[in-house]
């Protein structure tokens, strides 16, 4: 099971009130009745499925440019959290 990235707690009707690391080495211990929130999995990408995002951002391999890796890198994490 993942780690928790943040917690939150006492509800009042209008939102909660939230924790997370920044809050101190201890911030998951010092809450109690609260509830941990988690980070969404990311899947793993199948070559194809990688070789298909680059081919429908650029087309030809041979003519990758900076822009277009930066883009590619972008829609790599974009389908890994789908």
């Amino acid at each position: 099971m993942s780690e928790p990235i943040a917690l939150r707690y006492d509800f009042d009707g209008n939102g909660y009130l939230y924790m997370d690391a920044g809050s101190g080495s201890d911030w998951a211990s010092r809450v109690k009745n609260c509830e941990f929130l988690y980070t969404h999995p990311m899947r793993e990408l199948t070559d194809d499925e990688i070789v298909k995002v680059l081919d429908d951002i650029v087309g030809d391999v041979q003519h990758i440019e900076i822009l277009h890796m930066i883009i590619f890198a972008k829609e790599i994490l974009q389908k890994a959290s789908e």
